[in-house]
Formats: C-alpha cells, structure tokens, sequence
C-alpha cells in the first residue's frame, strides 16, 4: 500500500481525540482543533482514539492511518478519491481528495 504522502504532510503528528460515524461519513477530530471527515464505506475496524499519527497510508478505497505506537486505523472510503477532507480549527481547508 502506497503512502499517501500529501495527506501525511498535513496530519501527521496530530493526536486523534474523538472519530464518530454517521449517515456514510467519519468524523475525525484531533486534539489541535482540526477535523477530518472520511465519505466511508461501513465502520472502521478500530475506533480506538489517542494515537498520534506517523503515516497515511491509501490504495484504491483502502485508507489506513498508522500512529506512531504502531497502531493503524483502517477506513474503506466510498471511492477512491473525492473521500478525504480535512479543515483546521478554524474551517480552512487543508485537504481534499
């Protein structure tokens, strides 16, 4: 699986601080104010929050977030691209694929 080096430029070394899911879409809140939201296709297998991210890592739908204490939060997106966008705490678009 190929890293997806843009998207590991913008959130890695952010902590997740809470992930929810609703109506298809994830919601990812970090601890410095920033959100990412995933268009998903189901619940990811680990919902575990804390992990600070090293590495995003994505091929076709498959999107896996590696957090430094080894950890990977594996997301399936409803595509492979148009899925990801990620806003900092004050709205700005950081991210969108």
């Amino acid at each position: 699986m190929a890293r997806n080096q843009k998207l590991t430029a913008v959130i890695q070394g952010r902590t997740v601080k809470s992930i929810q899911s609703q109506d298809g879409k994830l919601h990812i809140d970090f601890d410095d104010g920033s959100t990412m939201t995933v268009n998903a296709a189901g619940q990811p297998r680990n919902m575990a929050t804390g992990g600070t991210v090293k590495a995003v890592r994505q091929q076709g739908t498959e999107l896996n977030l590696d957090f430094e204490d080894g950890s990977i939060l594996s997301i399936q997106t409803a595509e492979p691209t148009s899925s990801v966008m990620v806003r900092d705490k004050n709205c700005s678009l950081e991210y969108a694929d």
